[in-house]
């Protein structure tokens, strides 16, 4: 038992003389205990700190000019933005314009229109129609005919029943075929008359020029239409005029 134990203590003098064996992990040892130099560090960290305020300058100062550009742009953007409304405000303005002059002519060919239905209807309604109401007709047709006329007025001092209706249905006909062309161009620009009669009034795009006693029609229904109103998109471009129906009676 004597000698177990000074075997053990044996052992366990030969390992504290001993120099263990470092891990793998710990790499080569140093050449010189003495190779950390402490002023070589604060050198190197006090130039390495410079170096990271020196970096922070200059990501501030980029930063700072990406703003000041960032701003330029945004201001440019919006000036841009409001010259291109100017411009489109301008436009639409003048181009409102064209079409409301466009709508005076269909009022015009619409009064064409109507002036030669009636004389078409007058002259089938009697057997020897009268010249049209108009006082410059022959003039006008002088014009259209030209040296034909004269000789027409020379050889028929009475012209047929049939002639003038083959003149009043050619200048219906004309008149319609170009009204029927112009409203066609403004529907391809959106531009649509207004359905008033039979409807009930909406003060929204109509306009009441004046009201009727009517005991036959649903009060503030319109009953007729003086001046066609007609819509540009979802915008009123021209309100309609029309007489309204009323029940109320004037004492």
């Amino acid at each position: 038992m004597t000698d177990d134990r000074e075997a053990l203590f044996a052992k366990f003098l030969d390992y504290l003389h001993s120099e263990p064996t470092p891990p793998e992990y710990w790499g080569e040892p140093p050449e010189s205990a003495n190779a950390f130099d402490t002023y070589q560090m604060v050198a190197e960290w006090t130039a390495l700190r410079h170096e990271l305020k020196q970096q922070g300058k200059l990501w501030r100062s980029t930063q700072d000019t990406l703003q000041q550009a960032l701003a330029v742009t945004h201001a440019q953007q919006e000036q841009l933005e409001a010259s291109q409304k100017q411009a489109l405000a301008q436009f639409e303005s003048q181009q409102e314009k064209l079409l409301k002059e466009l709508l005076e002519i269909v009022d015009a060919l619409d009064r064409a229109c109507s002036y030669w239905q009636e004389e078409l209807e007058l002259s089938s309604a009697t057997s020897n129609p009268k010249p049209p109401r108009s006082t410059s007709f022959w003039e006008k047709l002088k014009e259209r005919f030209g040296g034909n006329y004269t000789q027409f007025k020379e050889s028929e001092k009475s012209p047929t029943p049939e002639s003038f209706r083959e003149i009043i249905a050619s200048h219906q006909q004309g008149v319609e075929l170009i009204r029927r062309s112009l409203l066609e161009i403004l529907r391809q620009r959106r531009v649509v008359p207004i359905a008033t009669e039979g409807k009930p009034f909406d003060s929204q795009t109509m306009y009441a020029v004046g009201r009727e006693a009517r005991t036959d029609i649903t009060d503030n229904t319109v009953i007729q239409e003086v001046v066609r109103g007609y819509l540009w998109g979802d915008r009123i471009l021209r309100e309609a005029q029309v007489i309204v129906a009323t029940r109320e009676t004037k004492e």
